[in-house]
């Protein structure tokens, strides 16, 4: 019972911190997750399904993840917002339009936008965008020894941008960089 309060105590303290610093409002409220988790003690919801008046469930924007549906069963991916590569609204000629998100390990997730689509993509791409500048970047990426191997120093770039450390931007700048080493 304890532990309950004070992660409640926590989150008031971290959400009157927070509540003005995102493009969004948030809100306190702490949903459970459908894996069965739950919200970070300085995470806190954006958007849900409700929200934008769409019955996918389970849809979720949080100030940290996207958790959205990510097979036609209805299983839920959940995706850190600093892994997002492209939020795009895909109109079809036929049926619902589509949102689809793009990951950095070039995965993909992919629900109907019943109504409301434009917002909803506009407010995926704000939330993306805003912990993507807000991330922390590497000071220094341990620099290859000038001798080193070229792919071996490619390979440990490229295991940085993939599991988040570097941006694909960042990734792209020290590979041009290793390749005009002589």
């Amino acid at each position: 019972m304890a532990v309950t309060s004070e992660r409640v105590t926590r989150r008031r303290t971290e959400f009157a911190r927070q509540r003005g610093n995102f493009p969004l409002p948030i809100a306190i409220e702490d949903v459970p997750l459908p894996d069965g988790g739950r919200l970070g003690e300085d995470e806190f919801v954006v958007r849900t399904a409700k929200d934008w008046g769409t019955s996918v469930k389970p849809l979720i924007l949080t100030t940290q993840r996207l958790i959205c549906p990510s097979d036609p069963g209805g299983r839920a991916a959940i995706i850190p917002l600093t892994d997002v590569r492209s939020v795009t609204l895909r109109k079809h000629a036929i049926g619902f339009s589509t949102i689809v998100i793009e990951t950095g390990d070039q995965g993909q997730a992919s629900f109907p936008a019943h109504i409301n689509g434009p917002l909803m993509k506009a407010n995926i791409g704000a939330m993306v965008e805003f912990a993507q500048r807000a991330a922390p970047t590497p000071s220094v990426v341990n620099p290859p020894s000038p001798g080193g191997d070229r792919y071996e120093q490619l390979r440990r770039i490229g295991e940085l941008r993939q599991s988040g450390v570097l941006s694909e931007a960042e990734f792209e700048k020290e590979k041009a960089r290793i390749l005009e080493q002589p």
